[in-house]
């Protein structure tokens, strides 16, 4: 077997799954493309499902942990904002990052996948915990903060906080 195709036996094993989430701990990321090629390879062993992870951050956004909290089917995956909200609790989280898979390959969102950012978003600001971006892996990836989504979605939750803080 050549160099090649056993690191790709190994990648489509999940042999790496748990290299990436222990070696990263304490290590930051810059931008999304970062987030892409840390998280890539964790996607490659079921590709056939959608699976959420989260990558939890520390007040300097250096990576806590990062963790598969919700798996799916081929195209869709119920995410619980209360889950969410215990382990950001329970690490001390101060920030996060959500990053899902879609197996069909295209990595544009889905009214869905904006709906729950927005939930998420306006679940953990209740709990002073920031959602820095919603990247979507499939043939590529898409960050919904490089798209500027996620600025319109933090206005959103600014103003819906500032309603409920009037009443």
């Amino acid at each position: 077997m050549t160099e090649r195709a056993r690191f790709w036996e190994d990648l489509r094993s999940g042999r790496f799954v748990s290299m990436v989430e222990e070696s990263s701990k304490g290590r930051s990321v810059a931008n999304s493309k970062e987030v892409y090629n840390i998280m890539k390879p964790l996607f490659a062993k079921e590709d056939d499902v959608e699976k959420v992870y989260f990558i939890f951050l520390d007040a300097q956004n250096k990576i806590l942990s990062i963790e598969n909290l919700f798996t799916g089917t081929i195209s869709a995956s119920t995410i619980y904002p209360r889950e969410l909200i215990k382990r950001l609790l329970a690490l001390k989280s101060c920030a996060f990052i959500m990053v899902h898979n879609h197996p069909s390959g295209n990595t544009m969102p889905s009214e869905e996948d904006i709906s729950i950012t927005m939930k998420l978003a306006v679940a953990s600001s209740g709990i002073d915990v920031l959602l820095h971006d919603h990247i979507i892996i499939g043939d590529g990836l898409y960050s919904m903060a490089d798209m500027g989504l996620m600025e319109k979605i933090k206005n959103k939750c600014n103003n819906l906080l500032a309603t409920v803080n009037q009443l």
